[in-house]
């Protein structure tokens, strides 16, 4: 396996804290799904997981510019229903 630039899109690749040793990027286009119960606000974004060569440990970076969709959008459980059944939905619960 080739190994990427450091740098890539604005950020340095995440490295495992427990390890020592750079993650490396299990799968892109997970969805995130942001809850913050106590303003009632459900925000869904696209990003990608790492996952730490030795440990397993997982993260999520790599986020887009902007939002997929709101709660209040007619598309939002159309893409809460695409990342489960297609890749993998996260829930970000602030």
């Amino acid at each position: 396996m080739t190994k990427t630039d450091k740098r890539f899109t604005g950020y340095h690749r995440p490295v495992c804290v427990a390890c020592e040793r750079e993650m490396r990027p299990e799968r892109n286009g997970v969805g995130v799904l942001d809850i913050s119960k106590s303003v009632g606000s459900y925000v869904v974004y696209d990003a990608d997981l790492w996952k730490c060569p030795t440990r397993g440990i997982e993260v999520v970076g790599g986020f887009g510019c902007s939002a997929i969709a709101l709660r209040h959008d007619d598309n939002f459980q159309k893409h809460i229903d695409w990342y489960k059944a297609n890749s993998r939905l996260i829930n970000n619960n602030q």
